[in-house]
């Protein structure tokens, strides 16, 4: 703590505070960018949950609400350990809470039934490849709103993106629906409104109680569907309940926080361009864990988007 205090006292009155917010904003920076990655590569995980609950006979719509309310859950009781005794700021306000609650019920939920309803015309590659357009949709949203100008290196970067997860998919071994790209392009669109409107909430809102509100109000409408659809089944067992809990923790609860961390240190561009590290980090977990086959294309895929990610990480934030 000595040098910075000589450093202060040697600066002139108007330079004091430029020379000790700099680092301090560098540094969050980056913390917003490791805690994005890290956030997709806990949503990588999700592939690996999913497939083993559907071993456990778990149908989508019985997966996806353990997924959101076994994550709500987790949340909730981690805000009332860590802040027993202030039961008023545990959740923030009730207009933030609100918000937060409407996003899961009615965006979350939206691109999710979105997203499943294209995986019922075509592979899972290509409807990834629809679905991570997002970063395209939240960069013109962006503009739209702040009609302020993409930096070069954050356009170079979101190519690199779009070019990546093109060359993910093997095109010679899927079928194309029209149908299901207007379905994975609309579920990348809601997405990308997800994230914008998170951003927006969580300038002001806390991330955890923020997404323990989302989650909750996920969880209401999906339960609501898998109940009305007779779908919804509680774990039988231990095997099912391990994968319960990777679902709401692995996969939802601890990467979503991350995420809503990340997005108040980051602008929301180059946060949905790092998301797109999410299928690398699936395909790398799939080859580990269920011995899924590894093809080239996945290879020049994942370095076109690892080189959209060190874009925005060599390149100066202001």
């Amino acid at each position: 703590m000595v040098p910075e205090q000589t450093s202060v006292k040697s600066q002139p009155p108007g330079k004091t505070h430029a020379s000790v917010v700099a680092p301090t904003r560098s540094r969050l920076d980056r913390v917003g960018i490791l805690l994005v990655v890290l956030s997709a590569i806990g949503f990588g995980t999700l592939g690996i949950f999913g497939k083993l609950a559907y071993t456990q006979n778990f149908t989508v719509l019985n997966s996806l609400v353990w997924r959101c309310g076994g994550g709500a859950a987790v949340l909730w009781i981690g805000l009332f350990i860590s802040q027993t005794g202030q039961p008023k700021r545990r959740g923030g306000s009730r207009q933030s809470a609100i918000a937060a609650f409407s996003l899961g019920a009615i965006v979350y939920t939206t691109q999710a039934i979105l997203f499943f309803g294209a995986l019922t015309y075509m592979s899972a590659g290509v409807t990834a490849l629809m679905f991570y357009t997002y970063p395209a949709f939240v960069a013109i949203a962006h503009w739209i709103v702040t009609r302020q100008p993409m930096p070069r290196w954050h356009l170079g970067a979101l190519a690199l993106t779009l070019i990546g997860c093109i060359w993910t998919v093997d095109w010679q071994q899927t079928a194309v629906h029209p149908l299901g790209i207007a379905l994975g392009l609309a579920a990348g669109c809601t997405y990308a409104i997800y994230l914008m409107l998170s951003a927006r909430l969580l300038k002001t809102a806390p991330p955890v109680a923020t997404a323990a509100y989302m989650l909750s109000g996920a969880t209401a409408v999906i339960g609501s569907l898998a109940i009305s659809q007779q779908e919804f089944g509680w774990p039988t067992n231990w095997t099912q309940g391990g994968i319960v809990a990777g679902l709401a923790i692995v996969a939802t609860a601890l990467p979503i926080v991350m995420l809503f961390n990340g997005l108040k240190r980051l602008d929301v561009v180059p946060a949905a361009i790092l998301s797109t590290l999410e299928p690398i980090a699936a395909v790398l977990l799939g080859l580990v864990w269920l011995g899924e086959s590894l093809w080239w294309g996945q290879l020049i895929g994942g370095a076109f988007i690892l080189t959209a990610a060190l874009l925005l990480q060599l390149k100066p934030h202001h």
